[in-house]
């Protein structure tokens, strides 16, 4: 018995991990998404999340971000690489780097990067473009 042990020793420990380690980390984690889902479910469910809430946060973002964020473009310095398109909005609080027709930048904030949708300023950076080219 004790040489079948010591052959098998390390197929032992493996199975020993898989059955105490493995198995119950997958279960908790296959619970913690089973009770997120189930959450998701019910707000949903009970109209805290519908399309009056996706609504209310398209209007947030109409209304208070954007026109924040176009004064704040408006009198940052505008560059655009005409061979590459790719165009940096840089103020003294942020900076934006992306290409043209792309639908993500990065945007550097307080000194975080963060990666971002930015076709809610797809008109203001293509303004931007076109007055660049218009100056040279």
């Amino acid at each position: 018995m004790f040489d079948f042990v010591m052959e098998h020793l390390l197929t032992i420990i493996i199975v020993l991990v898989v059955l105490f380690v493995v198995i119950p980390f997958l279960k908790s984690i296959v619970s913690k998404l089973v009770i997120v889902g189930l959450v998701l479910v019910a707000l949903v469910f009970f109209g805290v999340l519908g399309p009056d809430f996706t609504e209310s946060s398209t209007n947030y973002v109409e209304n208070t971000i954007r026109p924040v964020v176009t004064n704040e473009i408006d009198k940052a310095d505008f560059t655009y690489d005409e061979d590459t398109k790719e165009y940096i909005v840089q103020s003294a609080s942020f900076h934006l780097k992306g290409k043209l027709n792309e639908n993500t930048g990065e945007v550097r904030f307080k000194d975080k990067t963060y990666e971002m949708d930015v076709r809610f300023l797809k008109d203001i950076i293509e303004k931007k473009v076109e007055e660049e080219q218009a100056k040279e």
